[in-house]
């Protein structure tokens, strides 16, 4: 029979099922069994990958160029007042 030594999991702490002081209820918690007991800590958050940012293809200036081929323009707004802070 094998003998796991070193288990570790990562649950959900429901304190509906069992009491343990500390936790809190819905957070994610890392469990090892170890030799000399068990041991409890939060879960590491999940690594996040960065998303590449590509070079672009062509300019604003060729969309804006593009659009105004096609008869699209762009017309300045109006100046409005800005209103004053409330904080």
């Amino acid at each position: 029979m094998w003998e796991i030594s070193h288990l570790t999991t990562i649950c959900t702490a429901d304190k509906n099922r069992l009491t343990v002081r500390g936790v809190r209820n819905g957070a994610r918690y890392l469990i090892k069994k170890e030799t000399n007991g068990w041991w409890i800590e939060p879960a590491p958050e999940p690594r996040r990958r960065g998303r590449e940012v590509k070079a672009a293809t062509r300019d604003l200036s060729d969309h804006l160029a593009a659009l105004a081929a096609e008869g699209f323009g762009l017309e300045p707004l109006p100046p409005k007042k800005v209103p004053p802070c409330r904080f």
